[in-house]
């Protein structure tokens, strides 16, 4: 009689999943559609709305094991961070970011001269990234032609926290200090990006072609 019964749920749950399964890829695409043209129209609070809704539709599960899908060059279409913090694309200004080997370059480049930043990014779990501020480097055709400036190496603020954390009594927490600075993964998939960094600013990115 159990097994009657198993099986008979089993009938009935299956369709529904097989629907869920196929009927997942169609929402996202409608969804990520209506975002980019809301990125378009910067329109902030339909973004802010479409952002949420493809958080659970999410098709990378674990940042861990897809690492490498974060790599290539992507364009910013929307983000809720200052406007100091961004420069605005136009009058010869262009930017866009590049990842690589597990390292994210933020190109700025502009009629006098291009800027280079370099961030080192760790997973740490499911959805967050660890960042560290490796270079910046400055490239003009004026004198100085190229100048890089280090940030102090990571094993230096390491140090510091360790010795922080001695004197107060407290464990060091290893995941801890390397998420001083993080950005957490919203939505990743082959042509789309969302991620909220660690002062809760949302970043709207995709792939360039």
């Amino acid at each position: 009689m159990r097994s009657v019964v198993g099986i008979s749920l089993l009938l009935l749950i299956q369709p529904v999943v097989s629907l869920a399964f196929v009927l997942a890829p169609l929402q996202r695409w409608s969804l990520k559609g209506e975002l980019l043209k809301a990125c378009e129209a910067k329109d902030t609070s339909k973004i802010l709305k479409l952002a949420e809704e493809l958080k659970p539709l999410n098709p990378t599960t674990d940042i861990r094991d897809s690492f490498n899908r974060l790599e290539g060059d992507w364009k910013l279409d929307f983000t809720t961070a200052p406007a100091q913090e961004v420069p605005e694309e136009g009058n010869g200004v262009n930017t866009y970011q590049t990842i690589e080997e597990g390292i994210i370059y933020n190109i700025i480049n502009r009629p006098d001269r291009k800027l280079k930043i370099a961030v080192g990014a760790e997973p740490t779990r499911v959805d967050r990234v660890a960042l560290d501020f490796r270079t910046i480097e400055a490239s003009q055709d004026s004198f100085p032609k190229h100048v890089t400036i280090r940030f102090p190496p990571r094993n230096f603020f390491r140090f510091v926290a360790k010795a922080q954390c001695f004197l107060s009594g407290e464990a060091y927490d290893e995941t801890k200090f390397k998420e001083l600075a993080y950005f957490d993964l919203l939505f990743l998939d082959d042509d789309l990006r969302i991620q909220r960094n660690s002062e809760g600013n949302l970043f709207i990115n995709s792939r360039l072609k």
